[in-house]
């Protein structure tokens, strides 16, 4: 039986691939290599199968560790669980089977199909058929869908300025998360963050919904949109939500949730708060994101924090003891 020394590197590696395929820069030559990797044997599979448990679920269970839950398997973590062989073999069955034979992975990422694509260090900025422009920010995904009635967009990831020309025939959509916002000409943000979306009119009104019949935002106002419903409007400084285009993240009072999700576009691997309670704490900061990591760390110590480096794939944020 291979000791817990010698399955170290793997679940480093296995973490390294799954940093590399959840950026949107992923190519195919990536994915032939990580295949290339994972085909070597067993012990890459079972590193794998738990990589990737730890990848989805890692947000869900930091915060309730239990007798059923099983810790990071990282190593020089002290004392993490472990599985079975025959619990590894049936999970890294799954996930191999899931991911290899059948495209699991990719199918459960709709960002992966998007028409415009952008990593953690690439902007870009689309030019429509129409006259109207599209800034992607870093790691964005964005789909469009254009017809004689309707130009509509999809963003599936990351944040956009949208700048729509005026059309009388076809009105302009965006649709981010559980967010439609329609306009006939305006300029406007709108941010897809994890459990929520938030959409900033610049210039000229922007109507979103939900709720039925939608908000009207007019210039410097802000609507955040989550589970159904809108919070808002508010006024906010049109400078501090395009701060992204400088390089720049701006917050006043922002969620420490939502500034670990903005600042985690531009850095491979996951920011992970250990606590929810945490994630309400308000952030007020203006960082570079040249140094992400510089930035946890002011963020951290403003807050009171402790940071975690467990890989450079995975730091924790958690409260000192």
């Amino acid at each position: 039986m291979m000791d817990e020394d010698d399955q170290a590197p793997a679940r480093q590696e296995a973490l390294h691939w799954l940093a590399i395929l959840n950026d949107v820069d992923t190519s195919e030559d990536d994915r032939r290599a990580w295949a290339a990797w994972l085909a070597q044997g067993e012990t890459q599979q079972r590193a794998w199968a738990n990589a990737t448990m730890l990848w989805s679920r890692l947000d869900a269970l930091a915060p309730e560790r239990g007798p059923g839950v099983i810790a990071p398997p990282i190593a020089n973590d002290p004392g993490p669980r472990r599985l079975s062989r025959r619990q590894w073999m049936g999970t890294a069955a799954a996930a191999v089977t899931g991911i290899v034979a059948g495209g699991g992975y990719v199918a459960t990422h709709p960002e992966f199909f998007a028409d415009y694509r952008t990593g953690i260090d690439t902007s870009r900025t689309i030019a429509l058929a129409d006259g109207s422009t599209v800034e992607l920010a870093r790691s964005t995904a964005l789909s469009v869908s254009w017809s004689p009635r309707m130009r509509h967009m999809t963003l599936h990831a990351g944040q956009a300025l949208f700048d729509a020309r005026y059309d009388p025939h076809r009105p302009f959509l965006v649709t981010a998360g559980g967010a439609v916002m329609r306009t006939d000409a305006a300029l406007f943000d709108v941010n897809h963050l994890t459990d929520s979306t938030l959409v900033t009119a610049i210039r000229d009104e922007v109507t979103v919904t939900p709720p039925v019949g939608g908000i009207r935002l007019a210039a410097s106002q802000q609507v955040r949109c989550a589970n159904g419903s809108a919070a808002g409007p508010t006024t906010v400084d049109p400078a501090f939500v395009l701060a992204w285009r400088d390089n720049r993240l701006v917050a006043d009072g922002m969620p420490l949730a939502d500034f670990v999700t903005e600042l985690s576009r531009y850095r491979r691997g996951r920011i992970l708060i250990m606590d929810p309670r945490l994630k309400a704490l308000p952030v007020t900061a203006a960082v570079s994101v040249t140094d992400p990591d510089a930035a946890i760390a002011t963020i951290a110590a403003s807050l009171r924090l402790r940071v975690r480096h467990y890989t450079p794939w995975l730091v924790t944020l958690s409260p000192i003891s």
